[in-house]
């Protein structure tokens, strides 16, 4: 039987993971480059079954089986990125941790996984699912987000003339600013049977009234009871939007739950990054969060031009109240890595003298908890090139939207000042 310890470059994600995106094309892993949505839609064949039966994925499968190829390196920008940086820490390694036979969090399911590796896999084997309901409204617009995934974005990129750029080319958009399509959970069924997590995202996750029909759907089925609700939220609204409620009152359905908060940075900064959220609000619900039954909560960062001078403010907030209440709070993560296509708040449109000053912040108060971390981050910005053209896109549409947001990039981030003065 094939051990997953033993071969080269392998991820689980495509063997035991299905994302449905917003235009309901699936694809196995949320963090993955130019998947050709647009040539999957084009085929008809979009649903969990159809793409986790079609040659692409009979490829990239193999790929993985190998060592490497042409599609995970066209596709796994991400983690090799991050790999190149740290040998011991991206979205891949994670996944793969979550096997280890001794203390991975789905360890109980590995030796199914390594049975399963030496099959046809014809049959599906989904542990589990990423549903981004085919809705993107959020009541916040991100500087680093896109019009994919924040109607709000979507509508101010309208107002301050942004017609190019990341996510204005979606077809699934096709120019509105928010798209609200309904679902036939149906559809879901064979998956949903078997599911161990359930993730859903959004938007703004708690606001979507597809997310509570996958809950209902789930709950209906009986399944609930065995799997995990992952729940990943900017923690600024708490709606009542399904037949059994808001947030508070689905949690208790599911086996247990762990809250994802997506954060940019610690405390009065996050209200600018992630425009208009308000911190103390944040908090407010994080609190609440904490008292739902069977609950952990995570906080998930970026990693972007404007938050990776600051995360270490973030490990020291979470660290805090994971002193007060440990079996509540986990450790800090730092999400995605801002990265290629059209995304231009990267790490690369740092100039190197703010640079500079990243990395000895990072010397300087990183916790030595957190080193491993940390030094992958002080990795990024000595080793990713700068790149001015792209600097310069990044400032420019920092200055728009600071125009029509009322908001001053420098009177958050001072360093930036000599490059928002040329504006």
């Amino acid at each position: 039987m094939t051990k997953i310890k033993d071969l080269e470059w392998f991820c689980p994600q495509p063997f035991m993971n299905a994302v449905v995106n917003h235009d309901r094309v699936t694809k196995p892993c949320c963090v993955l480059k130019r998947w050709p949505n647009g040539k999957i839609r084009k085929s008809g064949k979009t649903s969990v079954m159809d793409v986790h039966q079609s040659q692409l994925m009979k490829d990239f499968r193999k790929e993985f089986l190998e060592g490497s190829g042409p599609l995970t390196e066209k596709f796994c920008l991400v983690c090799k990125e991050q790999e190149k940086h740290s040998k011991t820490e991206s979205h891949r390694l994670m996944y793969v941790d979550k096997f280890d036979e001794n203390h991975g969090e789905y360890r109980e399911h590995t030796t199914a996984l390594e049975e399963y590796i030496d099959t046809d896999h014809s049959e599906p084997f989904y542990l589990t699912m990423e549903y981004n309901a085919p809705n993107n409204f959020c009541n916040l617009k991100c500087n680093m987000c896109g019009p994919f995934n924040s109607s709000t974005f979507a509508k101010e990129n309208k107002a301050i003339g942004i017609t190019e750029g990341k996510g204005m080319a979606s077809r699934w958009l096709a120019g509105r600013t928010w798209v609200n399509e309904e679902d036939d959970m149906n559809q879901y069924t064979d998956v949903l049977k078997n599911l161990i997590e359930l993730k859903l995202v959004g938007g703004e996750t708690l606001a979507l009234p597809q997310n509570y029909e996958m809950m209902d759907k789930a709950i209906e089925m009986g399944v609930s009871k065995q799997m995990r609700l992952v729940l990943t939220t900017n923690a600024t609204l708490t709606p009542k939007m399904g037949k059994h409620g808001d947030v508070f009152d689905y949690v208790p359905h599911f086996k247990d739950c762990q809250m994802n908060v997506s954060i940019e940075c610690w405390g009065e900064k996050n209200n600018y990054i992630r425009f208009p959220s308000k911190w103390e609000k944040i908090m407010e619900n994080v609190e609440r969060f904490s008292k739902m039954p069977r609950t952990k909560i995570l906080f998930a960062t970026c990693v972007s031009s404007l938050t990776i001078g600051y995360l270490h403010e973030v490990a020291e907030g979470v660290d805090a109240l994971i002193e007060k209440q440990p079996d509540i709070f986990k450790e800090f993560a730092t999400g995605s890595l801002v990265i290629g296509g059209d995304n231009l708040y990267t790490v690369t449109a740092i100039p190197l003298d703010i640079r500079d000053l990243y990395l000895e912040r990072i010397y300087e108060h990183a916790p030595e908890r957190h080193t491993k971390t940390f030094m992958k981050l002080a990795k990024y910005l000595t080793d990713m090139p700068f790149d001015e053209s792209l600097h310069n896109r990044m400032m420019i549409d920092v200055a728009k939207r600071d125009k029509f947001r009322g908001t001053v990039l420098t009177d958050v981030f001072p360093e930036w000042e000599p490059y928002y003065e040329k504006l």
